[in-house]
């Protein structure tokens, strides 16, 4: 029999879905304080996990100190790229071990860009896939959450995923080379002070610096 993973995006998500699908009651169980559930659907077995919004961050690939420009850039678990995000490591941690019980993944993510990439990057990166299938709902209602189950598509959305990841570099290029540059020419008049810019930040202080000028 398949063993199914459900993958969500945030803690409510996952009980929504695990008690829509569910043919009687889904069993909540906790590692760590994280929630899972287990289920069965029309005789199928289905493990409902959860992220906390996203379990991966951009981060340099070769530290070098403070330099630009600075262009290689991998994948990493958040709780290694900010000592804030060290409670992501747990969520992870119970993702990794269900995994193992399970040989179908749905990706049940928030259907936007930003969802596409946190349900991809959790295939690519803990369960070592590159592709899944993928639960397209709007509504947390149970009707269409068992819809979107029933009727789940092939495979993840790539053209929305690759737009993801194309503002996430972009961002991540902007915004450490600028700001490096910035604070490298202060630091050059023998001053020191840390100054950031980036895509969006340096052209909405210009256009502040515009109004306040006229």
């Amino acid at each position: 029999m398949d063993n199914i993973l459900i993958i969500c995006e945030k803690p409510t998500a996952a009980e929504k879905i695990a008690s829509s699908l569910a043919d009687t009651h889904p069993v909540k169980k906790a590692l760590n304080k994280v929630p899972y559930y287990e289920l069965t659907h029309k005789g199928k077995n289905i493990i409902v996990v959860c992220a906390v919004g996203h379990l991966f961050n951009l981060a340099e690939k070769e530290k070098k100190g403070w330099t630009y420009p600075v262009f290689k850039l991998e994948w990493q678990p958040s709780y290694k790229v900010s000592k804030s995000s060290a409670f992501t490591k747990a969520y992870i941690l119970v993702i990794e071990k269900q995994a193992k019980n399970c040989n179908e993944f749905y990706v049940a993510t928030d259907k936007d860009t930003e969802g596409e990439l946190i349900g991809a990057n959790i295939l690519r990166f803990i369960i070592n896939k590159k592709d899944g299938k993928r639960m397209e709902f709007s509504t947390l209602t149970k009707d269409e959450l068992i819809d979107s189950f029933e009727k789940a598509k092939p495979h993840i959305d790539f053209p929305l995923l690759e737009a993801a990841e194309t503002r996430h570099f972009l961002d991540f290029y902007w915004g450490i080379n600028l700001s490096r540059a910035l604070t490298l020419a202060v630091k050059s008049t023998g001053h020191f002070k840390i100054l950031s810019s980036g895509r969006v930040q340096g052209p909405a202080l210009k256009i502040l610096s515009d109004r306040e000028k006229e």
